[in-house]
């Protein structure tokens, strides 16, 4: 095998309570192919979200990540030849960083002959991407509950038996995720890590059950939105007016932001959308908002 096409859906992280801990794949996708190059030479071409600012050279994520895998099979990397389609916002909180290493851990794997096992890419992606949330919901679809070990990743996925439809709102400014990071603090009282265990704990039996009675509730957090709510101009009432229109909402920050996620049943979820667009332009924040599914199959390989 020279070639393949990497299919890579899109992540929302933390649920609200989960940091670090849940991730919940979207159907958006990044799209890569990677070929074994005739030439000497390493190509990379990039369309689409980031084509203006992203790396066209080595040190491209994408190829850095191939890399590692042949590395650690202890075989040189070849010249490659990469192609990347971008549909997904970057520096936005919906795992495009992560799309690019599972892509390049997982394309390598493919054009090396499969040695490495999947939970071996899953830790590798940790390594790199430095939590498993983002990489494990892009690596396996659905939701994902990932728990770092010595041992490496220990997750389990979960196939949600009710339809939940996630509207995810893009506003149009980046935040970088480590400096999002520097915002939270060391550490947390009894208090607050007791708010987010129960929390964390309702909605994984929530998203279990299909039971979403008490999706607001459970999609509560202390450990980090507070902090970083004042990277988002008017996140508060971008929140209040998803609510507005209906009771049968979550709203929480989308990893480390920028975007909201909105998380909705038995209503308009396009409704939602244009309410909060609406609430950021309050505070002359433009945006737009993206109507998505969970997907529930994760990484596909094809290949070529």
């Amino acid at each position: 095998m020279n070639k393949v096409r990497v299919i890579v859906p899109a992540s929302t992280t933390n649920l609200g309570p989960g940091f670090d801990v849940l991730g919940m794949a979207l159907n958006l996708y990044n799209v890569f192919e990677v070929e074994i190059s005739e030439s000497d030479e390493t190509k990379i071409e990039i369309e689409g979200e980031g084509s203006d600012i992203l790396p066209r050279d080595k040190k491209n994520l994408v190829y850095q990540c191939a890399k590692r895998v042949f590395e650690k099979i202890g075989e040189k990397i070849p010249p490659l030849s990469i192609k990347i389609i971008n549909n997904i916002p970057l520096a936005r909180g919906l795992g495009s960083s992560g799309t690019a290493i599972i892509a390049g851990l997982m394309s390598a794997n493919a054009l090396s002959g499969g040695q490495l096992t999947d939970q071996e890419i899953l830790n590798l992606a940790t390594e790199i991407d430095g939590h498993p949330d983002n990489v494990s919901a892009s690596m396996f679809g659905g939701v994902v509950i990932s728990a770092q070990t010595n041992n490496g990743i220990a997750y389990m996925k979960l196939d949600m038996p009710k339809k939940l439809t996630v509207v995810a709102v893009v506003p149009d400014f980046h935040i970088i995720t480590t400096k999002a990071r520097e915002l939270l603090p060391k550490t947390v009282d009894i208090q607050t890590a007791v708010f987010n265990i129960s929390r964390a704990s309702l909605l994984v039996a929530g998203l279990a059950t299909g039971d979403f009675r008490l999706l607001d509730i459970s999609m509560q957090d202390k450990l980090h939105q507070p902090y970083r709510a004042k990277l988002i101009p008017g996140i508060y009432d971008v929140f209040e007016s998803a609510k507005a229109v209906t009771e049968n909402v979550a709203v929480t920050i989308s990893g480390a932001g920028s975007t909201i996620s909105a998380f909705c049943y038995d209503t308009d979820a396009c409704a939602i959308g244009e309410s909060m667009c609406k609430a950021f332009m309050k505070h002359n924040v433009k945006s737009y908002s993206l109507i998505l599914d969970i997907d529930q199959e994760g990484t596909r390989i094809i290949k070529l």
